[in-house]
């Protein structure tokens, strides 16, 4: 029997991987978009889903999620990653009244579960792996209003008993990223053969391969979990730009030369100098890992980029 989801930020990096492979797996699935006209990383998939088009912060989105009938909702749709979204009214709306929007939409609908996308960067800086029970700390605006979402998320979870829980992502990478970030612009360099102009190969990350991040959403629709759960999904292991790029090049078998300090680093950042995901809570609770370790992912990734080079030409 199928099941009915709907997916918010659909079009995205993280979106439409989740879309994808729930096509795969026959499943039914419904999209939120301001949009009918698809990106390019779902315009070859339109026929086998559901379009809605709607602005999550009108009417036009309850309207929406009640005709979509889901069973399961995920909610990805977001402001404020790419250095160029820093208005903070936008986030404000598009992120936080976004969400209450969703929300109350959703209240109207008989759903199984709505899983909410966090981010690692609600934690702010540590000095060890990082426990969901950890306190929060967001040193820059995004974090600062996803950190506000996630607990608004856990407290209509708890006071409305809604099947809610947040996943709180830790960089994720892989197939249709934006061509801008770190791991996607190294090796369509590489793969080129082109310089590597990247800022400095201290700042670390806990980089997450994409099929495991999709992997996490389908289970936990599986699971029954306490209202308002939050999950932590990373690899558990912190890299630093320099090993990841290191290893890009190896595994591209590239010629291309690295220009440390070529490009700025990002202001908005206080960048950590731990940055690991603690997984205890997400293996016993959910029974979830990741597969993939930084040099599979990576393998996978480029040779994605090989066949899709043009796509990122086009985009």
């Amino acid at each position: 029997m199928k099941n009915r989801y709907l997916i918010t930020g659909a079009t995205g990096f993280i979106g439409s991987n989740i879309v994808r492979e729930l096509i795969r797996r026959k499943q039914h699935v419904s999209i939120i978009t301001r949009s009918r006209k698809l990106n390019w990383r779902l315009k070859d998939v339109g026929k086998d889903i559901e379009v809605y088009c709607a602005n999550i912060l009108d009417k036009s989105l309850e309207k929406a999620v009640v005709k979509a009938k889901s069973d399961f909702i995920f909610h990805l749709a977001s402001y404020g990653i790419p250095p160029h979204e820093n208005d903070i009214s936008q986030m404000i709306d598009v992120n936080l009244k976004g969400t209450i929007n969703l929300i109350n939409a959703a209240k109207k609908t008989k759903f199984k579960l709505f899983i909410n996308t966090g981010s690692c960067f609600e934690y702010g800086n540590k000095t060890k792996k990082i426990k969901e029970a950890d306190f929060l700390e967001p040193t820059n605006d995004y974090a600062v209003i996803k950190s506000a979402i996630t607990l608004y998320c856990q407290k209509e979870a708890i006071r409305e008993k809604l099947p809610m829980i947040t996943l709180r992502l830790f960089t994720p990478f892989g197939y249709f990223e934006e061509g801008y970030r770190l791991i996607p612009s190294v090796i369509l360099s590489a793969v080129n053969n082109k310089p590597i102009k990247v800022s400095t190969p201290k700042s670390v990350r806990d980089f997450t391969f994409i099929d495991d991040v999709v992997n996490a959403y389908i289970k936990t629709t599986k699971k029954d979990l306490p209202n308002g759960s939050i999950f932590n999904i990373g690899s558990g292991k912190q890299q630093n730009i320099g090993e990841v790029i290191e290893t890009i090049i190896r595994l591209s078998k590239s010629k291309s030369e690295v220009q440390w300090g070529a490009v700025q680093k990002q202001a908005r950042y206080l960048e950590p100098t731990m940055l690991e995901a603690d997984l205890s809570h997400t293996k016993k609770i959910l029974g979830w890992k990741p597969k993939n370790s930084l040099e599979s992912g990576i393998i996978k990734t480029v040779d994605w980029f090989k066949e899709n080079n043009d796509l990122y030409r086009s985009s």
